[in-house]
C-alpha cells in the first residue's frame, strides 16, 4: 500500500480523507529517505500482483516495466515459500490483537514477507500493525516515518511535490559502494 499511498502506482477510486493525506505524505517521506540513503528496495512479486489489480490490461506492461526499473521484484520461490510457511506457523505466537482474522490476508502477507526476507531484506515497512508484527518474526519491521530528524523542512517540501526518484536497482547480493568508500548489501522491503 505504500506505493499506492505515495501515488507511484494507481489505486481504485475512493474517497479522500485527512488520514489518506497523512499516509500519502508519510509514504513519500519514506521513499525520499530510502532514496537519500540509496537503499535498495525489494518489492515482492506477490505485492506486485495486488498492485496490478486496478490497472487496465493495456497499461499493466508499462507499470511492470516501471516497477522493475525502480525495485528488485523478488519472486515467490522455494526459499520464500519456506520462510512464509515458518511465518504462518509462528503467527499464533503473536499477541491476540496482532493476529489476523482472515486466513487469506495472513497467507498473502506471509508470502510477501517471505519473498522480501528470501531476497535479503533486513527491514520491512508497512503501516499495517499486523503485517509489521508478522514481519518482526523474521526481520525488523517499521511503520511509516512521521518526520525526518535531519531536515525539519522536508515534510513541507514533500507536501508541495518535491519527490526524488529511487535509485536504480542493484542485483540482490551485490554490494554497493557508498560515498565514503564503505560498502553495504541491499536490505529494505
Amino acid at each position: 500500500m505504500i506505493l499506492v499511498y505515495a501515488g507511484i502506482v494507481p489505486s481504485k477510486p475512493g474517497a479522500a480523507s485527512a488520514e489518506l493525506d497523512e499516509l500519502r505524505l508519510r509514504s513519500r517521506l519514506l521513499i525520499y529517505q530510502l532514496a537519500a540513503k540509496q537503499d535498495i528496495v525489494f518489492l515482492p512479486t506477490i505485492a506486485v500482483a495486488e498492485l496490478l489489480v486496478p490497472v487496465p490490461l493495456v497499461q499493466k506492461g508499462l507499470l511492470i516495466a516501471s516497477l522493475q526499473e525502480r525495485f528488485i521484484c523478488s519472486p515467490f520461490d522455494l526459499p520464500a515459500a519456506a520462510i512464509a510457511s515458518d511465518i504462518w506457523s509462528r503467527h499464533n505466537q503473536l499477541p491476540a490483537d496482532l493476529r489476523y482474522e482472515s486466513r487469506h490476508v495472513l497467507k498473502a502477507d506471509a508470502m510477501i514477507v517471505g519473498c522480501a526476507k528470501a531476497a535479503g531484506a533486513t527491514d520491512f515497512y508497512s503501516h499495517d500493525k499486523k503485517c509489521r508484527a508478522l514481519a518482526n518474526l523474521v526481520m525488523r519491521a517499521h511503520d511509516l516515518p512521521t518526520h525526518d530528524p535531519t531536515d525539519m523542512f522536508l515534510l513541507n517540501e514533500i507536501k508541495h511535490g518535491d519527490m526524488p526518484a529511487l535509485p536504480a536497482p542493484t542485483k540482490p547480493g551485490k554490494r554497493r559502494r557508498n560515498k565514503d568508500g564503505s560498502s553495504e548489501t541491499p536490505r529494505d522491503a
